[in-house]
């Protein structure tokens, strides 16, 4: 199907469809040209960083980018790139850091300051041993501050616009029996043999190491068969494990995980389920926090100074009230 918009590729009513929409809407504002799809812009609009709301946002993506893996060509291009509006909405925060801190502090109980904002962090290779090439545990963005106690404080929060599902264990993967690669089994009994987890045994990496070094898990959170990390909760796991051992390597002691996206994501969110499910795994399950990314812009908009309220307004035409 095809209109004035450009091509349409997601049909219906559901979450996507409309920030596809939206997308689309958006780039004719703009009165740039698209590609394949109307939320894909045209190669030339791309390389011009249209993706953007503001040049900076542009150019610490090119930067980043320039810098190793972590930023892919798709987030220059494709208007639904949760990457490019990370990069939106947190580059002109990590040059303003006590901004960053006003538009963060509903959201981090606690928080009294920011100190730095890292977007696509990858972490030392020892920390999980599982940096190889272009793959290994990132997390979209890293930021470290202070508590109103005066503690240091490590937030993590993992940003996803029209994405209807978290990452899963590589070794649950749809498909790897079909190709003859390993598959974890239902009842690995990882409760009592850390080492039954693949991850461990055959690659080496340090996902339940660094989870079991910092308590992260209830007594309770494992059944004598079977992980509870294979689907959804994975990512949440190693990202909240990420946090935990990035905040102890530089002495901070309040440890936190976020997710941003819209609460209208219910293909991701289930209606908080997962996220519910995953805080009930944890020792302190008030560590992990939803940032609803409609809130997050209303209060972008309420405390932006004037100089960037046409960043703020655009980071609502394009992503608020979906």
């Amino acid at each position: 199907m095809t209109d004035s918009l450009g091509p349409i590729y997601t049909k219906g009513k559901s979450y996507r469809a409309r920030a596809e929409a939206r997308q689309r809407e958006y780039r004719m504002s703009l009165g740039v040209p698209h590609g394949s799809y109307g939320h894909i812009l045209a190669p030339e609009a791309a390389d011009a960083g249209r993706n953007f709301v503001l040049a900076e946002s542009y150019q610490a993506a090119r930067a980043r980018q320039g810098a190793g893996k972590g930023v892919a060509p798709r987030t220059f291009a494709n208007m639904l790139s949760s990457q490019a509006m990370a990069f939106n909405l947190f580059a002109p925060l990590g040059t303003r850091l006590d901004l960053a801190a006003e538009v963060l502090r509903p959201f981090v109980p606690g928080l009294a300051s920011v100190k730095s904002i890292e977007i696509e962090h990858t972490p030392a290779g020892d920390l999980f041993n599982d940096q190889t090439g272009r793959g290994g545990v990132d997390c979209d963005l890293f930021i470290e501050g202070t508590n109103v106690s005066g503690e240091r404080l490590v937030l993590v929060i993992e940003t996803k616009f029209v994405e209807p599902e978290f990452s899963v264990c590589g070794f649950r993967k749809s498909g790897r029996s079909e190709k003859g690669q390993d598959v974890c089994p239902d009842d690995v009994p990882v409760r009592g043999n850390r080492a039954a987890c693949l991850y461990a045994r055959k690659k080496g990496y340090a996902y339940w190491q660094r989870s079991d070094e910092h308590g992260l898990l209830a007594d309770d959170a494992l059944s004598d068969a079977g992980c509870p990390f294979s689907g959804a909760k994975w990512q949440l796991w190693v990202n909240l494990a990420l946090a935990s051992e990035e905040a102890k390597r530089r002495g901070a002691t309040d440890v936190r995980f976020s997710v941003c996206t819209s609460v209208n994501n219910d293909a991701l969110l289930e209606g908080g389920a997962v996220l519910d499910s995953f805080r009930s795994l944890l020792r302190r399950p008030e560590a992990i926090q939803l940032i609803d990314l409609d809130t997050l812009l209303a209060r972008v908009e309420a405390v932006a100074p004037t100089d960037l309220g046409p960043w703020a307004n655009a980071l609502s035409a394009r992503y608020r009230g979906i």
